[in-house]
């Protein structure tokens, strides 16, 4: 007897609830309705899979870019040490020393112009007073 009084109860208690949250159970069995109906099943199972791959794509693109942006990385890096040294050997043939500040000024100048050479060697000759190419 007393189990029954705790189901009742506890039934009561679930009533309550679905009362209150009817629209959860709507919301979750029109779409369960529809694909009993339908009988489409496979069409679910072909947009998961159109899913699964087009976030396939995604990762594999945005792991091109992250590679691209690295390589991209050392190249910049390795076109400032090389300046650096042209620079540094320029400026102790002619018994100067390159100062923090146009080192800092430099590299600047080439990481704001990574694309275009030209642009490099203009910065550098203003700085620096001579002309070195970077290619």
């Amino acid at each position: 007897m007393l189990s029954l009084i705790k189901l009742k109860a506890c039934l009561k208690r679930v009533w309550a609830w679905s009362k209150k949250n009817w629209k959860l159970f709507l919301g979750a069995s029109i779409p369960i309705a529809i694909l009993v109906i339908t009988g489409r099943s496979s069409g679910a199972r072909k947009l998961i899979s159109k899913i699964r791959e087009d976030y396939e794509k995604e990762i594999e693109v945005i792991d091109k870019a992250h590679e691209k942006e690295l390589a991209d990385r050392e190249l910049a890096k390795k076109i400032y040490l090389e300046s650096i040294e042209r620079i540094e050997s320029e400026f102790s043939e002619n018994n100067k020393a390159l100062s923090s500040k146009k080192k800092k000024e430099i590299e600047k100048a080439i990481s704001e112009n990574s694309d275009d050479p030209e642009e490099i060697t203009r910065r550098i000759a203003e700085i620096t007073g001579f002309d070195i190419y970077i290619s």
